[in-house]
Formats: C-alpha cells, sequence, structure tokens
C-alpha cells in the first residue's frame, strides 16, 4: 500500500452516489427532528431535559421547539457547544442520539464501500 493508494483510491465499482448522500442526509435529520420533538414532548410534560447557564431552560413553545433541535443537531454531530447540557433522563436520550451519530457514517461507510452489491 502506498501514499497514493490513501488519497487516491480506487474502486472497480462505483459506489458512492447522490441517493446514497441524500438517504444519509435525510436518515440525520430524520433522527435530529424526532429526538429534537422528543426533548419538546418531555419538556412541555414537566421533565426537565435541558438546563442552559446553570438553569432549567424555560420559555414558549417555540424557545423549547428550536432549543430541542438546536440540542439534537449539536448532540448528534457531537459538537456539544456547552451552551445547553442535559439532566435527568435527558442524559440518556442524548447518549443514545450521540451514539447514533457516530455508528450512521460508519453504516454509511460499510454500505457505500464495503458490502458487495449483489448481496
Amino acid at each position: 500500500m502506498s501514499i497514493i493508494t490513501l488519497f487516491l483510491p480506487t474502486w472497480k465499482e462505483q459506489n458512492l452516489s447522490f441517493q446514497n448522500f441524500l438517504f444519509l442526509g435525510i436518515s440525520y435529520i430524520v433522527i435530529m427532528i424526532g429526538f429534537g420533538l422528543l426533548y419538546v414532548l418531555l419538556e412541555l410534560e414537566g421533565v426537565p431535559i435541558l438546563i442552559e447557564n446553570g438553569e432549567v431552560f424555560t420559555g414558549d413553545f417555540f424557545d423549547y421547539l428550536f432549543t430541542g433541535i438546536y440540542f439534537s443537531g449539536i448532540t448528534l454531530f457531537s459538537v456539544g457547544y456547552g451552551d445547553l447540557s442535559p439532566v435527568g433522563f435527558g442524559r440518556g436520550i442524548a447518549l443514545v442520539e450521540s451514539w447514533l451519530g457516530y455508528t450512521i457514517p460508519a453504516a454509511f461507510v460499510v454500505k457505500t464501500f464495503l458490502m458487495d452489491k449483489n448481496s
């Protein structure tokens, strides 16, 4: 194996396609919105999920919605700015979401490059 093969890999078949990237993007969006809505629903039911600047997050429905989706996105993509933190049951939910954020790209790579197209 040479350095050139690391930067210029060659494949016998072209498995990388716009449809695969579109599927990956839609999967991320669905997971992000789904977990965001889960955070919102739990907050609206009175279960504290997020704290902002050391205090339990409060606001109206749209504040919860935008904040829930924002927190979901930064958790899914493992950015974690630190402005919001999960508490209580929210920690477990955030852990599952971050695990999905790590495993989806691995599954995408396996599906795209390592699986035989005939199977």
